[in-house]
This record gives structure tokens, C-alpha cells and sequence, in this order.
């Protein structure tokens, strides 16, 4: 991996790990709809004009732009925006509970990834043996992380639990519809979308005022400019071209984050007990994204190799780069290179 990546990564991992202190710090002053309406609403409005922004300066300098109908973008970002939304309406009512810390929602979102190996068996894919080890380190974690004196979760554990479900459903969805559609535009109609479903939700349950949306604009400008606008975009540079199982890894980093982030900003330190099992969800985390080294090089790596072998050829750079698409990830661009090789003549 890139410096350039590894950076990005840790930059991303980073703003969203403090990004659970700042959904903390606003859930003393605003409710959950309140809050993801006027966070994805700020957010939306940041992402269309970069969007923006990047196709006017790719016609000024005379790169192309990719064409995807408004069809698309919506048909992939309501499904996107509603799991999304979902789960981070859970962490916002899991930060209600008293009990509830930064780090402690942090760790407890990151099983996301120990969910989603077991979602894919339903659909005939079958998991790891690292992936069966890990979520048993992740139970023994989440045991002493949650349980206290008395053996019960409290109703913030249960929610935020729930919220790791709606993670996993929501990178299920990014990995159907990302490759058909501009990434970044994409994010724009699902945060947009999480914002017009929350503002009926925050009249009709809540009781929003100026006042406390004053008090909590900090925190809203934060999550919304700089978690969900400036975060998504590190993220995309980061894993443009990155090994996935290394980018998952280095993006783990965001529940340690957020237990230190909610240490030094909240004061909310933890007990020896819970700081061992938040350890044990890391390795957890960790271990499940290890490569099995039976299969097959990482497919990053083979996608390199094929550019490679074009290069060496004799097949100019300017063909493959013609149909390329720069605001996508790393999957779509990915997928057209190996389209260039396939075309590339046996004689060549």
C-alpha cells in the first residue's frame, strides 16, 4: 500500500472515531431525528457541491465525466441512505442511555464486521474459520465491555448492537450499487435521503428548538462537514487501488479513536474490565480481516498486474485512462482496467 493511502485511511479512521464524541456531546442537547436531519442535511449540501465542483473542473480541463442517470443514483441511494440512516439513528438513541460512553459505542459498532460474513451465508457464501474465531473473541469482548455487576444489557448496549446490523446491511448495499453509480453522488441522495425521512420523524416524536439546535450546531457541523463530507472523500483516495483486506484493517482504527477521543474531550475513562474486552473486539476485528492464504493473491494486486502487462505491451496509457472514471473507487476502476486487457490484442 501507498503512503498516500495508508494516510488517507488513517485520516479517515481517525475523524470517525471523534465523531462518536461528537454525536455524544450533541445527544445532551438534541434528539436522535433532530440530529441525523440536520447532520445528513449539511452533509448533502457539501457532497453536491463537490460533486459539482469536480464536473466542472473536469470539463475545464478536459477530462471525461462519466454519465449515470438520475434513476440509478436514486434506485441505489434510498436503499443505501435508509440502512445508513438506521444505524445511525441507533447510535444516536444508544448515546440516550446513561451508561452509554464514545469508546464503548465505538467498539460495539465495529462488530459490523463480524456481521456481515454471517449475513453472506444466507446467501451461499461461506466464511473463514478466522471469521468463527473472531466472533467469539467479539462475545467474550462484548461480555465484559456491556455486562456489568448484574448479568443484563442495558437498553443502550442493545440498540447500538442493533446499529452494527444496519452497518452491515449498508455495505452490502455500497458494494451492489458503488460500481454503478459516482460515488460521490451517491453519498449526496443517501444523506439527502436520511435527511427528508428524518424531518417528518423529528416533528412527529420530538420537540425540536433553536435553542438546542444552537447549542448542538458544533457537533452537527462536525459530523456533517467533516465525519460524512471530508471523511467520505479521504476514504474514497485511501482505498482507490488499496488492498481491501489492509484498508479494512487500517479503518478498524476508528473504535480505538473513539475510546481515546471520549477520554481526553468527555473525561469518559473506562474500567480495567471493559478496557480488556474492548480489546478482545479488536482482535476480533483484526483476525476476521486476516487474508487466507489458500486462496488467491489479493484482487487489488492482480488488478495492478493487468495494467502492467497492458503497459509492457505496447497498449498506450491514454487508452486506459480514456473510459476511466476518477471519482469512483477502487472496485469500478478496477473493473474497467481489466476491461482494457481483455481487449488487448493476443499479438501484441
Amino acid at each position: 500500500m501507498k503512503a498516500k493511502n495508508a494516510i488517507c485511511l488513517a485520516a479517515t479512521a481517525f475523524i470517525f472515531g471523534v465523531s462518536f464524541v461528537a454525536q455524544d456531546a450533541a445527544s445532551v442537547y438534541v434528539s436522535p431525528f433532530t440530529f441525523n436531519c440536520l447532520r445528513f442535511f449539511v452533509a448533502a449540501v457539501f457532497l453536491f457541491a463537490l460533486a459539482f465542483g469536480l464536473d466542472i473542473f473536469r470539463k475545464k480541463t478536459n477530462r471525461p465525466t462519466e454519465k449515470r442517470s438520475l434513476k440509478t443514483l436514486i434506485v441505489g441511494g434510498a436503499p443505501c441512505g435508509l440502512a445508513l440512516g438506521a444505524a445511525i439513528t441507533c447510535q444516536q438513541f444508544g448515546f440516550m442511555d446513561e451508561n452509554m460512553t464514545s469508546g464503548k459505542c465505538g467498539f460495539i459498532s465495529s462488530c459490523y464486521i463480524l456481521v456481515v460474513p454471517i449475513v453472506r451465508l444466507f446467501f451461499g457464501k461461506k466464511a473463514k474459520w478466522t471469521v468463527w474465531v473472531g466472533i467469539a473473541l467479539a462475545l467474550g469482548g462484548l461480555y465484559l465491555l456491556c455486562i456489568g455487576d448484574v448479568f443484563a444489557l442495558s437498553p443502550g448496549d442493545i440498540v447500538v448492537m442493533c446499529c452494527a446490523l444496519g452497518i452491515a446491511a449498508h455495505i452490502m448495499l455500497c458494494d451492489r450499487f458503488a460500481p454503478k453509480c459516482d460515488c460521490i453522488k451517491l453519498s449526496a441522495v443517501q444523506c439527502l435521503f436520511i435527511s427528508l425521512i428524518s424531518l417528518p420523524l423529528m416533528f412527529i416524536f420530538e420537540t425540536p428548538s433553536v435553542e438546542a439546535i444552537g447549542n448542538a450546531v458544533l457537533p452537527v457541523l462536525f459530523c456533517g462537514l467533516v465525519a460524512s463530507g471530508a471523511g467520505y472523500t479521504l476514504q474514497l483516495i485511501g482505498q482507490n487501488g488499496a488492498n481491501p483486506t489492509a484498508a479494512s484493517m487500517i479503518m478498524s482504527l476508528e473504535s480505538v479513536v473513539s475510546a481515546v477521543a471520549g477520554a481526553i474531550v468527555l473525561g469518559q475513562l473506562m474500567t480495567i474490565k471493559q478496557i480488556i474486552g474492548c480489546a478482545l473486539i479488536f482482535a476480533a476485528v483484526v483476525l476476521a480481516q486476516l487474508p487466507d492464504k489458500k486462496k488467491d493473491p489479493p484482487e487489488s494486486a492482480s488488478k495492478n498486474d493487468n495494467i502492467d502487462n497492458v503497459t509492457e505491451n505496447g497498449k498506450a496509457e491514454s487508452d486506459l485512462t480514456q473510459d476511466e472514471s476518477p471519482q469512483n473507487g477502487y472496485e469500478e476502476s478496477g473493473s474497467q482496467e481489466i476491461d482494457h486487457t481483455a481487449k488487448t490484442p493476443p499479438d501484441a
